[in-house]
């Protein structure tokens, strides 16, 4: 079954964010985490359509701002929470001084690019109300938008304005850059943790089976709930993800250079800290990748595993 018509409908804009610190940023551990709780609070403090009222299904559904913070779905058979329409691209974690210019993305899935607007405006309300330990504020200097498929960039924000994104990732362009990718084997960066857990354990090696489980799980439920047309099936995916199960046993762990790293996420709703660690680093995967690549280069955009609104399960493919 070709990825073309499973994900058609969905496309994706990568957008990248450049700051100045006015003071002092700190990231400690996970800045993704950091980042996304800014965000979520310069959302919901700034642009909720009725924030003195309670958050109901109806207020959630005509709502964009909490539409895209509480997803849910009442319907759905694992629980209510399903994949939120946003990843972030967090910087390194350490400590960014003062006039020390740093880049961060948010990538917006599907249904959510209608949401650019209050992206970008929430991004200036973080740099006030600040961000890391400590809450050190910045300046927004530049919105660029970012192809991963191609590596290209393109400014999008001339004296305040925000020009509208052209370089989407779509179906088309992923079945264009798999034509130029090697068939008989595929290197993976691991930029941030990846989480992945089977039979209520974690997963501590880049397991070709249990990975492409996870990302083709993922690419079904983001396609199901944001594509802008969903003509696919059950069954289909059921029959997609059998056979690219059967085609990963065929791999091999060629070379591993990853290593697990434990990080920590703080919750204000919990009141406390869940681990978000995972594997970083490169690892090689050798056989017959053909079947994988495009799944794959959809994943360098939507990521895989756990806690992936939070930066987690970011890569990219080496050449």
């Amino acid at each position: 079954m070709s990825h073309q018509h499973l994900m058609s409908g969905l496309s994706i804009q990568h957008l990248r964010f450049t700051v100045r610190p006015l003071e002092s940023i700190v990231f400690v551990d996970q800045a993704g985490s950091a980042l996304r709780g800014a965000l979520y609070q310069a959302l919901a403090n700034n642009f909720c359509s009725e924030p003195n009222s309670p958050i109901t299904p109806d207020h959630t559904e005509h709502c964009p701002v909490c539409w895209l913070l509480a997803a849910e779905d009442k319907q759905s058979s694992r629980g209510q929470d399903i994949p939120r329409p946003l990843t972030v691209e967090p910087p390194l974690p350490r400590i960014y001084q003062r006039g020390e210019c740093f880049t961060f993305g948010f990538s917006l899935i599907g249904k959510a690019q209608d949401l650019l607007p209050y992206l970008a405006r929430a991004v200036q309300k973080m740099g006030g109300q600040g961000v890391g330990k400590g809450r050190g504020r910045f300046k927004l200097e530049m919105i660029s938008e970012y192809s991963p498929l191609f590596d290209v960039k393109r400014d999008l924000m001339s004296q305040n304005v925000v020009q509208k994104p052209t370089l989407f990732i779509t179906p088309t362009q992923v079945a264009e850059a798999a034509t130029r990718g090697q068939t008989n084997r595929v290197t993976i960066e691991l930029l941030m943790p990846l989480r992945l857990i089977t039979e209520n354990r974690l997963v501590k090696i880049p397991d070709p089976i249990i990975f492409i489980q996870r990302l083709i799980e993922r690419c079904q439920s983001l396609a199901k709930y944001y594509a802008e047309t969903d003509t696919t099936t059950r069954e289909e995916w059921i029959t997609v993800i059998n056979d690219l199960k059967t085609a990963a046993s065929h791999l091999h762990i060629a070379y591993d250079d990853t290593q697990w790293v434990d990080t920590w996420s703080g919750s204000r709703r919990k009141q406390g800290y869940t681990p978000t660690g995972g594997l970083v680093g490169v690892f090689r995967w050798e056989g017959d990748v053909e079947p994988l690549l495009p799944w794959l280069l959809w994943g360098q955009s939507l990521h895989v595993g756990k806690d992936a609104v939070k930066g987690n399960g970011w890569y990219r493919i080496m050449t």
